[in-house]
């Protein structure tokens, strides 16, 4: 999701949220506290955005492999909330 954040910059999709928005966003997933603190406020930003949306709808599951379906989706995503598709 770090990787998606950074490509948001360059699509001109930015988000600034404040370290408590962060917080209170991961807070809604079972699992948000198990992100790593350096990934906290880009996991955060694609939930803002909507780009992300978890698995199963209350779970994030950030230390899980991603497969290439899902990939997929978030690129899609990213291009949409980008306006480039």
């Amino acid at each position: 999701m770090v990787m998606i954040a950074n490509a948001m910059k360059i699509t001109g999709l930015h988000v600034n949220l404040q370290a408590h928005e962060s917080e209170q966003l991961l807070s809604e997933f079972e699992d948000g506290d198990l992100a790593s603190e350096w990934a906290k406020v880009s996991i955060a930003t694609c939930l803002d955005v909507g780009i992300v949306t978890g698995r199963n709808g209350n779970q994030l599951e950030p230390k899980e492999y991603i497969s290439r379906a899902e990939v997929a989706v978030l690129v899609q995503r990213l291009l949409q909330k980008s306006g480039l598709i």
